[in-house]
């Protein structure tokens, strides 16, 4: 598995583990971090790791599910990228003017705008990252 600036493989669609640390997931070529093409789907376990990123033993190689591939391609094409730039349409001036917003709330406006991007990635890669961790067993 292998991402470099969002170019290459990796594991999306991962379901919930069981107390084994054993889930589903599909193995997907993405670029620029949006999910291009799904390659295979696997049981895996999820094994500790220290660093960023995750390790993880193949265990059985599945068929690829259909609904699984459709949400994906949901979540990475539509959802998050609305969630991600939603906010800042309303900060071109053009719309801004258009919806009748004092000029003088634009530039706070538009810092929001962007402390929520950051904020929405930086929270997205942490739920990513927990969902590939073993479970705990304490």
């Amino acid at each position: 598995m292998m991402r470099l600036n969002g170019i290459g493989t990796t594991f999306l669609g991962i379901s919930p583990m069981d107390e084994t640390g054993v889930a589903t997931a599909t193995k997907w070529f993405t670029l620029i971090y949006v999910p291009i093409v799904p390659l295979s789907r696997h049981r895996v376990r999820f094994l500790p790791h220290k660093g960023s990123g995750f390790a993880y033993q193949e265990l059985e190689r599945l068929p690829l599910n259909g609904r699984e591939i459709a949400l994906t391609y949901l979540m990475g094409w539509v959802v998050f990228p609305l969630l991600i730039l939603l906010p800042l349409v309303p900060a071109i001036s053009e719309i801004w003017q258009a919806i009748g917003l004092p000029s003088v709330l634009q530039i706070p406006y538009i810092l929001v705008a962007i402390i929520w991007i950051i904020v929405l990635i930086w929270k997205t890669s942490d739920w990513h990252d927990a969902r590939t961790q073993p479970p705990s067993h304490e």
